[in-house]
């Protein structure tokens, strides 16, 4: 299975620029009865961006009122096939945000002084 690869301009410099190559390759697996499968897989871009509109504001208090939410959770039912509210999602997904954006929100809210 093909896997998305991140090259660094310029391997010694991180902050030199990256290029994401094949960005939809790598999938997250979902187990779920929404599917006779049993499972749902989303590209893993996909779901940070979710994740990122679902927590909005998290570590700064701000409210995120630019329809981030809403855009989050539209996707969440789409790739579900339910309709779910925000509260729902955000309570559901709190563990995979958790393992996967909480480090870098920190990160990046103490790089910007937040």
């Amino acid at each position: 299975m093909a896997q998305t690869k991140v090259t660094f301009h310029n391997p010694e410099d991180k902050n030199s620029g990256y290029t994401i190559e094949n960005p939809y390759a790598t999938k997250v697996r979902f187990i779920t009865d929404a599917t006779p499968e049993g499972f749902i897989e989303i590209p893993k871009i996909t779901v940070f961006g979710i994740l990122n509109f679902l927590y909005v504001g998290e570590r700064t208090k701000n409210t995120g009122r630019c329809g981030f939410r809403s855009r989050a959770v539209s996707e969440l039912n789409y790739w579900f096939n339910t309709k779910k509210t925000f509260k729902f999602w955000r309570k559901a997904l709190r563990p995979l945000y958790e393992e996967h954006l909480l480090e870098t929100h920190k990160e990046v809210s103490k790089d910007m002084d937040l």
